[in-house]
């Protein structure tokens, strides 16, 4: 059996073991008692566009999730709105395992380093619902930002735009995605048509993201702003966010050491990790700590998949690549 072949089967049953893991573990962690009122009451507003600012100009998922609601309801599924909520985030795990995986391999880990990757983000996931529902537009997030990545990585610029119509109506953080294009275009490979075509295309995908940003806002007009328990952006979240003790917990729970060992493995990173480093990292950290609680731990999964695993496991393995002609 191929090494290629021998890859995707185990990604596939990777993918599947880990996003059942995954799903039972947060449907524990929130009960489905929350998931049949909380999840449900959410759902149901951001349908009827009263969901609030920000959470009203997230609109990707819930578009997706209504469809797959009504179909268990005319199926007959028992408790057909929680069976929708669960189906949904087991498919949004099964996905973003298979584009981690791919992302990792892309970025020339071995096999080995590969899947034990995907199980360190397996268990970030299942310990980042600290006071959360499904959140399920934090979850597509990650996907976004590995295909993104996956993307870049292959030179194929003209599909970032096309990514990001789905990205931006999912969550503004994806606003990253084109500065990544063009940071990779000029910093990983120099060559003048690379380098034209990757500022039209990051000029387009800004544009396609500023516009969906604010058609989104005219539609839905302008909603009550929701505080952060109480808490509005700026220097007092901030330091709320530094103080609380429960910040460093979750952080620990959610992300482990794996940040500290990625850092101090900078050195063994391929040029395209440092790049996506730069570009996302320190922006992510900045912008969170100061317009949302960190403790939140799902807002930082992103630069755990992207940056930190492949990170600390280039570390780990001292760099070791595969052959090109194996990517």
């Amino acid at each position: 059996m191929s090494s290629s072949r021998t890859f995707w089967i185990l990604l596939l049953i990777s993918s599947v073991l880990l996003g059942i893991a995954v799903t039972y573990a947060q449907v524990d962690d929130i009960t489905m008692h929350f998931l049949r009122v909380h999840q449900a009451k959410v759902h149901q507003q951001m349908m009827d566009g009263v969901a609030g600012n920000p959470w009203q100009y997230r609109i990707l998922a819930d578009q997706m999730l209504d469809p797959l609601i009504n179909l268990f309801f005319a199926r007959g599924i028992p408790r057909p709105q929680i069976s929708a909520f669960i189906a949904f985030r087991f498919l949004q795990c099964m996905l973003i395992f298979m584009v981690a995986g791919v992302y990792y391999r892309k970025m020339g880990l071995t096999l080995f380093a590969n899947l034990f990757g995907l199980g360190v983000l397996a268990w970030g996931m299942s310990h980042s619902l600290y006071n959360s529902d499904f959140s399920f537009n934090n979850f597509f997030d990650i996907a976004f930002y590995l295909v993104a990545a996956i993307i870049i990585m292959d030179e194929a610029f003209s599909w970032i735009p096309l990514l990001m119509i789905p990205a931006a109506f999912n969550r503004e953080t994806s606003a990253l995605i084109p500065f990544m294009l063009i940071c990779f275009a000029y910093f990983e490979n120099r060559k003048t048509k690379n380098i034209k075509s990757a500022i039209f295309f990051t000029v387009v995908s800004l544009a396609i993201f500023m516009a969906i940003f604010a058609g989104l806002r005219i539609y839905f007009g302008e909603q009550k702003f929701l505080t952060a328990d109480g808490y509005y952006p700026g220097i007092g979240l901030l330091v709320l966010n530094v103080t609380r003790v429960v910040t460093w917990e979750q952080i620990l729970i959610t992300l482990g050491l794996v940040p500290f060992l990625a850092v101090f493995s900078y050195q063994t990173w391929p040029r395209a990790l440092k790049i996506f480093f730069w570009v996302v990292v320190p922006a992510w950290f900045g912008v969170h700590f100061f317009t949302a609680l960190v403790a939140e731990t799902r807002l930082l999964l992103v630069p755990l998949a992207l940056v930190f695993i492949p990170g600390a496991l280039f570390g780990i393995a001292g760099g070791t690549k595969l052959n090109e002609q194996e990517l």
